[in-house]
């Protein structure tokens, strides 16, 4: 069997060897001495010179891929133990190649863009949980307290071994996980100064998302009627009864037959008035939070936020209400909104210029109420709402005091930004303070790549974006999925993750600690570029020679899986004959100097 891709390293090295060993010996040899008492022979300093010269070019000569030699064929089943004469290796080296076989030939693997699967990228898959890395002050992403106070290598948080999650968020000094049961988890020092270890703080309620402000967290229940309102810190005597205890139980059986029965139990944990606001059939799809507000999105396009935890409010003056908002995002003290027009608004503290008004001034240092961003069009206003947008704003994000645009433009993709870009957070190439009116992240726009199966051109889009204080992570929509459904579907690779920003604490994932003004791509979560400069010298004194990968190979970059049917594991029930696997993937969270990987489900 023969294999395209591989060298005829071992033959060359053979021949070679065997021909470097009887020249060495040809070369000292001792002359004999003559009775005659003459002085013996001994090479001159030229002439070894010369005899190096010629033995370094026939090697060449041999290696030369204008002699044929280098084919990229190798016998498998080649002898060897093959002679090491020299007039035997000479011909078989510069021999004419043996006429190969179509039917012999196999594609070698190893030489494919495959790369992904080979580099185990989907290991959160296979092994479901939460990988985090960066500062570890508030015992975020090594609870136990035996890790230094940065974590430049991704690790395991072991509480979450083995689970898919629903939502991840990472705050300034507490984290907060759902896990697939829908009960939430919370943990660091800004929620327990005594034990950073996981707890849980809210069950039995069936929770999708949560956001986390400076004194609360909210949850949202997964059909989108319920907010609940717990406190960041714990309590003293701990996670109350209500909060972790409570069973719901639905309304008696004998009431639909009109003998009575109990109605269902009372919640008595702090839930947000909706019941007041929302119409019938209308649900909360999303929110988000910042320092001290949150906002929230419905079903209907409206847009209510609360300040208190207390109180809920409708946002916006009239044609903020008259718009169909799809999604909302927040920084610290800004929030901003996108229609089903394609167009922005903004409204909140423009301090940093995050509100993307233009040049700063006085005059629009705040935005009480939402506020269109003019360098944002969006569709024809005589295009259905109810269509696809094809111009406009398709994705917004904040953090910290900075604000992302992804906007489409003739079928092309542009990622802008705006605010503060003091630690480069921008992404533009600038460290710039005040940035007021929209810039363009080059590495994030204008992107495409050839379509085999269409043998065409096609656009790359903004899978993802994720907001930290002062860096972010972009997750590119290019990942290559095979099969009709989702119980054949096999990703080939996944989507390509980038991250610009301050990097004091390695939660680029670069293995560097330099600031990135640009987006660049990430290293996969197992690099050898990751290791410790202690782990490096330790692997050298044990005899390691392999050199670390270079992180500019498109074949060794981070690249999150997409969605795909869980596998089955032990401590996961099998699922029936005919019911297909639910689908994960892995997104990607970034908080204030700390990241995150998670396996979410779609």
């Amino acid at each position: 069997m023969l294999r395209i891709g591989q060298q005829r390293s071992a033959q060359f090295a053979r021949a070679i060897t065997s021909t470097a060993s009887q020249a060495s010996r040809a070369y000292t040899t001792r002359p004999n001495i003559h009775s005659s008492g003459t002085k013996p022979w001994s090479p001159s300093a030229s002439w070894v010179l010369g005899a190096g010269l010629v033995f370094t070019g026939v090697t060449l000569a041999a290696q030369s891929p204008a002699l044929g030699l280098s084919n990229h064929v190798v016998f498998n089943d080649s002898n060897s133990s093959a002679s090491s004469g020299m007039l035997f290796s000479l011909p078989k080296i510069f021999g004419k190649p043996e006429p190969v076989k179509q039917e012999d030939i196999v594609l070698d693997s190893d030489l494919t863009i495959t790369s992904w699967k080979q580099q185990e990228q989907d290991m959160l898959i296979k092994a479901p949980g939460i990988m985090l890395w960066g500062s570890n002050k508030h015992g975020l992403v090594d609870p136990t307290g035996n890790s230094a106070g940065i974590i430049q290598i991704p690790q395991r948080l072991a509480a979450f071994q083995g689970q898919v999650l629903r939502d991840l968020k990472l705050a300034e000094d507490v984290a907060a996980a759902v896990d697939e049961n829908g009960n939430v988890y919370q943990w660091g020092d800004g929620f327990n100064k005594d034990s950073h270890s996981p707890e849980l703080t809210l069950a039995n309620r069936n929770i999708s998302k949560v956001t986390i402000c400076d004194s609360k967290l909210y949850g949202l229940s997964k059909d989108g009627t319920r907010v609940y309102v717990l406190p960041k810190v714990r309590p003293t005597s701990g996670p109350t009864k209500a909060a972790v205890e409570y069973k719901a139980s639905g309304p008696s059986v004998w009431r639909y037959v009109g003998l009575g029965g109990k109605s269902e139990q009372h919640d008595p944990m702090t839930q947000l008035p909706l019941a007041e606001v929302l119409n019938k059939d209308e649900r909360i799809t999303s929110m988000a939070s910042g320092k001290s507000h949150m906002v929230m999105v419905t079903s209907e396009g409206r847009v209510f936020g609360s300040e208190d935890g207390l109180s809920v409010s409708l946002i916006g003056g009239l044609e903020f209400r008259n718009a169909k908002i799809l999604e909302v995002a927040c920084g610290e003290v800004h929030s901003l909104a996108r229609d089903d027009q394609g167009r922005c608004w903004a409204w909140g503290v423009n301090g940093f210029g995050q509100l993307a008004q233009g040049v700063y001034s006085h005059a629009n240092l705040k935005l009480p109420s939402p506020t269109l961003i003019k360098d944002i069009s969006g569709m024809d206003h005589s295009v259905s709402s109810d269509s696809e947008i094809t111009s406009g704003c398709i994705k917004v994000a904040a953090g910290g005091n900075t604000s992302f645009f992804v906007i489409k433009d003739n079928n092309l993709f542009k990622t802008k930004s705006a605010g503060m870009g003091q630690w480069g957070q921008l992404g533009d190439g600038t460290y710039t303070h005040i940035q007021g009116s929209l810039v363009t992240i080059a590495p994030l726009s204008n992107l495409s790549e050839f379509n085999e199966a269409e043998n065409k051109m096609k656009p790359i889009g903004i899978h993802d974006l994720a907001i930290g204080n002062t860096h972010a992570f972009a997750v590119l929509d290019n990942a290559i999925v095979k099969g009709a459904t989702s119980s054949e579907s096999d990703v080939v690779h996944g989507r390509d993750t980038l991250s610009w920003g301050q990097n004091t604490f390695y939660q680029l994932l670069t293995g560097k600690r330099t600031n990135k003004t640009e987006p660049s791509h990430a290293v996969p979560l197992d690099s050898d570029t990751l290791r410790t400069a202690a782990a490096a010298v330790a692997a050298i004194a044990q005899g390691e020679t392999t050199k670390p990968k270079n992180t500019m190979d498109p074949r060794n970059r981070l690249q999150l899986p997409a969605a795909q049917p869980l596998q089955e594991t032990s401590s996961k029930p099998k699922k029936a004959k005919n019911e297909e696997a639910p689908l994960v993937e892995v997104k990607i969270a970034a908080g204030n100097g700390v990241s995150a990987v998670y396996t979410s489900f779609v």
